[in-house]
């Protein structure tokens, strides 16, 4: 008769099974200390299959060693199958690290999210020098023990000279917090990196009291990122943290270590309590910062896409795609190069005021004086495509359009204002 069928292990009876968990059963040892018992988790059918079995001998196995050499930071093993390959192992019962960090539903102190997570990573750091990666790192699988988070369920963690027993083709980790490599990832690539990713993916969550993390790296600049409403410029020193732990590419990424390290020098910055700050409104030199961060990217992108479209127009102006002044998109103001008409923007004639970046160039003036100036200017992140055919001082015909000019739609529409534009020139006498 199996463990599980005769709800005995040992000095261990059956207390009754963990709610979604057919696996997991909370036991009783005879001294009256309470656990958790694993058994290795059986399909719908009702039996183990083999990878499966694999997986949970080498996480009993491997947990028995930890417990014996005395990491801190994960959950102990209290017992063990005796035989070998073992059937079962018992945890100690520990409370969702969550729960700790906002009991009773209350928002999380971004602090006490930051400090935990802290702790977290310098376990998994020292797990990453044992040459072990977790690969399911998760809020559900870091718990509250002794008085400091522990991290929980090794299920699918790689170990030192284990064979992989996740083929090639499958996803690996938790559905929203594994990194991008772990969808498919490659036979006996390092789980170490993906391991931070879903780290800072946790650290965000329970931070801001969601069940799901956003998709994605974790841009500075982009709002659905922004811990700024639970740490106002305090949040804004952990942002570029948090970016690089979650850089797409795994070498761009902090190793754990390195994670471990910013946090710490965060939390060193930040001795005291976090101050909320409401989400409306973002002051200060760093909330300032990440906007010009944002509002650069789109300014630098305008000016790529500058160069082949007044090629274009000087090839229908001039019959030549050279003739025309590409040094004028270095700078903010060039000489002698200006849109004449507001395009929607009251008050200033030169855009110096509440515009926040800007690109502009112009073709050759033809022997009637008449020349092409494209470009465009920005308002946060809105860009305001511009065109004008000016004579003398004065505007011939203009076109604009705002756009996001990190779109393609943006490209899409500078090619029209330049086919409108050279039609237009066309026509002129």
């Amino acid at each position: 008769m199996s463990a599980t069928a005769c709800l005995s292990w040992g000095s261990w009876r059956d207390v009754r099974a963990v709610k979604g968990f057919k696996h997991v059963r909370f036991v009783k040892h005879e001294d009256g200390m309470e656990g958790v018992l694993k058994s290795p988790r059986s399909s719908k059918g009702g039996k183990v299959n083999n990878t499966t079995r694999q997986r949970f001998q080498e996480e009993a196995r491997r947990m028995q060693q930890l417990t014996r050499d005395q990491v801190t930071g994960i959950v102990p093993v209290l017992d063990a199958d005796p035989n070998d390959p073992p059937q079962w192992f018992v945890m100690p019962k520990a409370v969702k690290l969550r729960a700790v960090l906002s009991p009773g539903g209350r928002p999380a102190d971004l602090r006490e999210v930051v400090e935990a997570i802290h702790q977290v990573a310098g376990t998994l750091a020292v797990l990453a020098d044992r040459d072990i990666s977790h690969r399911d790192i998760k809020p559900d699988n870091l718990l509250h023990y002794q008085g400091r988070p522990a991290v929980a369920d090794f299920g699918i963690a790689a170990w030192p000279e284990r064979p992989e027993l996740t083929a090639a083709t499958q996803k690996m980790g938790p559905l929203y917090f594994f990194a991008p490599e772990m969808r498919f990832p490659e036979p006996g690539a390092p789980g170490y990196p993906a391991d931070v990713w879903s780290l800072a993916k946790s650290l965000f969550v329970l931070a801001k009291d969601l069940k799901f993390p956003p998709e994605g790296t974790h841009y500075i600049q982009g709002g659905e990122y922004s811990l700024w409403a639970q740490g106002g410029e305090a949040a804004m020193d952990l942002a570029p943290v948090m970016e690089t732990a979650t850089a797409y590419e795994p070498r761009d990424r902090l190793t754990m270590a390195a994670f471990r390290d910013e946090l710490a020098a965060w939390l060193k910055l930040h001795p005291g309590p976090v101050a909320p700050a409401h989400p409306a409104i973002r002051r200060g030199f760093r909330a300032l910062e990440a906007a010009t961060v944002d509002v650069r990217r789109h300014e630098e992108e305008l000016r790529r896409l500058l160069p082949d479209q007044m090629r274009r127009l000087a090839k229908a102006q001039h019959g030549e795609s050279d003739r025309w002044l590409p040094s004028a998109l270095a700078e903010r103001h060039p000489e002698g190069v200006r849109l004449i008409d507001l395009h929607g923007y009251p008050d200033d004639p030169d855009y110096d005021m509440g515009v926040d970046g800007m690109a502009l160039s112009s073709t050759m003036p033809d022997a009637a004086g008449r020349r092409i100036v494209l470009g465009g200017f920005l308002m946060g992140t809105t860009t305001t495509l511009a065109a004008e055919i000016q004579q003398a001082g004065k505007v011939l015909a203009s076109w604009d359009e705002d756009v996001n000019v990190l779109l393609p739609s943006a490209l899409v529409a500078l090619r029209r204002i330049t086919d409108e534009v050279a039609a237009a020139y066309a026509k002129l006498p």
